[in-house]
């Protein structure tokens, strides 16, 4: 069924993408296996063929390059691209530097990051710090036109990969929150120290723990002002909350989409397992909290568009589109049975993929402390 929010021309775009994914991402990636991390001319080699249909630069301006798409159209994308791409979001670091960014570092970074290029993450979370991103520690001494690094940043999306990453950091230790800055740092490997995550799901990417010694980079690579990067972190979060809603939607539309074809081929008893009551039950429960989480993630991206402010709509979208993957691709396992557990069957591995967007980009736990402060009045944090 169309979803209510979309335009014919939205959905034009579903079927793009969602024709470009299976034809020619799904067998790049089955030749060479879903479970071994992608190299980086891999990674680039499928990005590119996301490029015909707006991605990465779905949001970013055509006057800077980008495909000027809108929120929505990035939702689609989104969505449509979870079960191959996953975490990647390599539209991420191009749309905080549009948004973000000085003409000379539009001019500098957007055109290869854009092409593909270069690939880019950003690094929040350390390894003591996550949800309270006001404690963080990396710190940016500024030494005349230079900023030198030192600190660790921990869960590093494409972490070894990434050419180009912006980085929050303190450059006032004292003022605490008010101290931490956004820069984006040119990452040359030889001279850091990184190790790789072993992760339940995601497995096409390496996620990485790098280590900054005595690190430099430009001052002129600031986004901004000094002491704006919470503010631009959290100005910027609302749409990638809204991302891993509908990465989330994608996974679990994909589940129900294998859950569907299962109960419709496998017999039992003389006939297929999609006639018994529990199995249609299932799917049909599926389905509803998979709609649901949908339209949910769509009213942010909606919002996003009308240059609204969203953050509860997307505390409420990421927190229960994430959940909800997790409660669908399951019941998409017990659907096939012990074949569910298989990696003949796709679906063992989308409940991987699932059960980790409940932590980025804030926890479950997190978002309803959010959502019961906007309510309540009430502050669960100080």
């Amino acid at each position: 069924m169309p979803d209510v929010l979309l335009s014919p021309a939205h959905e034009d775009l579903r079927r793009r993408v969602r024709d470009v994914r299976d034809r020619e991402m799904v067998p790049f990636i089955a030749r060479r296996g879903w479970d071994r991390a992608l190299s980086a001319g891999e990674l680039k080699a499928l990005l590119r063929m996301t490029q015909p249909v707006g991605y990465p630069s779905a949001v970013v301006p055509k006057d800077d390059g980008g495909a000027g798409l809108d929120y929505l159209s990035l939702g689609v994308l989104v969505e449509e691209l979870a079960p191959v791409l996953g975490f990647v979001a390599a539209h991420v670091v191009p749309r905080q530097i549009a948004m973000l960014g000085s003409p000379a570092q539009k001019r500098r970074y957007l055109p290869a990051l854009l092409s593909v290029e270069h690939l880019s993450t950003t690094a929040i979370t350390e390894p003591g710090v996550g949800s309270d991103a006001g404690a963080i520690a990396m710190t940016a001494r500024r030494a005349g036109d230079r900023y030198v690094l030192d600190g660790t940043k921990a869960w590093l999306t494409i972490g070894t990969l990434a050419e180009v990453v912006t980085v929050l950091v303190s450059t006032d230790p004292a003022r605490g929150s008010r101290g931490l800055s956004r820069i984006i740092v040119d990452m040359d490997h030889a001279r850091l120290a990184s190790t790789t995550y072993t992760t339940l799901g995601d497995r096409l990417l390496p996620f990485a723990e790098v280590t900054f010694s005595g690190y430099e980079v430009p001052v002129e690579n600031r986004l901004g002002e000094e002491g704006e990067g919470l503010r631009m972190t959290l100005r910027a979060i609302q749409a990638s909350r809204a991302s891993m809603a509908s990465h989330a939607v994608g996974l679990a539309q994909a589940a129900v989409d294998a859950a569907i074809a299962y109960a419709k081929e496998r017999q039992q008893f003389g006939k297929p397992i999609g006639s018994f009551q529990l199995v249609q039950g299932s799917i049909a429960d599926m389905i509803a909290e998979t709609e649901a989480a949908r339209l949910l993630a769509n009213r942010v991206w909606t919002l996003l568009d009308r240059g609204e402010e969203c953050a509860r709509e997307a505390s409420i979208a990421k927190f229960y589109a994430t959940e909800a993957a997790v409660r669908v691709t399951s019941k998409a396992i017990q659907v096939h049975g012990a074949y569910g557990v298989s990696d003949r069957y796709p679906v063992e591995r989308l409940f991987r993929d699932a059960r980790m967007l409940t932590f980025p980009d804030g926890t479950s736990e997190v978002h309803r402390l959010l959502v019961g402060r906007a309510a309540l009045g009430l502050d669960a944090f100080r």
